[in-house]
């Protein structure tokens, strides 16, 4: 009975999708309501026999009504009606729950028809197509054939790691391109500064640097701007050390959550200071340039990166101890911070760290990484406009600093 009602329910949603899109002329409820009703009865009857006989008459019929109609090219209802009858099959099952999911997608799919195209044919371009296979490639294909296991001195070298790592940045930034791309940056100074901190929070401190350079009577606007663009770091490292390392996730979640939330408050006091003009443009100075989504050279840097990183921190917390996680962190902080807290993940996972100087590196890390953007500001920017970022960041780790305190 249970069934019978899901089929009911998948005949039901393809086909008010169909009836409403195209009329009374083509198929619409009635028909797939049998049609999946029909799937539903061989799937109950279990015989295989049965179920390719009535698929092959459901296809006959669907044929000679495709050729009647002669104004028709395509045979997206055609094909509908087929993936309904399997679905209907499947909801007897126990794959049923799947069935409905992808007649939700399906349906999805036929309802955005234009949007879709559009999407296809204007919307993205050639170079953002190739760029997202050669993403997809790196996600499903290269992963699954790398070898699993540690390698090299210090047993440093876990390919699949390293490739894990280069995914989860990837796909940050690939996500933080799209947005920018499609919600745009006309919505002013604030959205761009969180889009790009999403894409790359160093890019966009050196983006508003050179903008207040430009426009130095704006020094306070794109002080904000790099204030909010550091502080989506916080859930930018979260995400990515709560995918390789759940207990430093859990961890270290209140002190750079504060971190975050104090980094935004200090930027929603700087605007206090100056009044938002609605719809205003984003200031020309402040655009960071969009690139490709995904390109191979950056993502094997970040790879490699991440693998030296990894290197000098097995080897430093062999020969020093756990202590040496410190430095390794100053280091690599400087560059990359997520390269640093996958590396202490790593370090924790071995058992050569524990978890209070894991939480402190990810700190320490964090705060060389501050000067190094405090010094780009200042050299990209103006002397008033480092002291300003550097001041903002000072107040972000004192909250960071006190909730660690608090917590230990």
């Amino acid at each position: 009975m249970r069934a019978m009602a899901e089929a009911l329910l998948i005949g039901f949603l393809v086909g008010a999708q169909r009836e409403a899109a195209l009329g009374e002329r083509y198929p619409g409820i009635r028909d797939f309501l049998l049609i999946a009703l029909v799937g539903a009865l061989c799937g109950l009857l279990g015989q295989p026999w049965f179920a390719v006989a009535s698929l092959g008459a459901i296809t006959l019929l669907l044929a000679v009504f495709h050729f009647q109609i002669t104004e028709r090219a395509g045979i997206t209802t055609e094909m509908a009606a087929i993936a309904t009858f399997w679905f209907g099959y499947l909801a007897t099952t126990p794959y049923a729950t799947l069935a409905i999911g992808l007649t939700i997608v399906v349906v999805t799919a036929l309802e955005f028809k234009q949007w879709l195209h559009r999407l296809v044919r204007e919307t993205i371009t050639a170079g953002e197509f190739n760029d997202t296979l050669r993403f997809l490639a790196l996600v499903f294909v290269i992963y699954p054939l790398l070898p699993a296991g540690d390698f090299g001195p210090y047993h440093f070298f876990s390919p699949r790691q390293v490739w894990l790592f280069v995914i989860l940045v990837s796909s940050i930034s690939y996500v933080g391109y799209f947005l920018t791309k499609f919600l745009g940056e006309s919505k002013g100074l604030e959205l761009a500064s969180l889009l790009g901190g999403l894409a790359s929070s160093t890019a966009a401190t050196a983006a508003f640097a050179k903008g207040c350079h430009e426009e130095p009577e704006k020094l306070r606007e794109y002080w904000q701007a790099t204030l909010i663009a550091n502080a989506v770091m916080g859930p930018r490292s979260l995400i990515v050390i709560y995918a390789v390392a759940p207990d430093l996730g859990r961890a270290s979640l209140a002190m750079l959550m504060a971190m975050a939330a104090v980094g935004l408050a200090f930027a929603w006091v700087v605007s206090r200071g100056r009044r938002p003009a609605a719809g205003r443009e984003a200031p020309a100075g402040q655009q960071i340039e969009l690139r490709n989504p995904f390109r191979v050279l950056p993502a094997l840097e970040f790879g490699a990166f991440f693998a030296v990183i990894l290197l000098i921190g097995k080897a430093a917390a062999a020969r020093m101890g756990g202590a040496s996680a410190y430095w390794t962190s100053a280091i690599g902080g400087s560059v990359n911070v997520d390269a640093v807290s996958v590396t202490l993940a790593d370090l924790l996972h071995h058992a050569q760290i524990s978890l209070p100087i894991g939480v402190v590196g990810v700190l320490v890390a964090w705060a060389s990484n501050a000067v190094v953007k405090s010094a780009i500001a200042a050299v990209a920017g103006s002397a008033a406009f480092g002291w300003r970022v550097a001041t903002g960041f000072v107040v972000m780790f004192g909250a960071g600093v006190a909730v660690l305190l608090m917590v230990r």
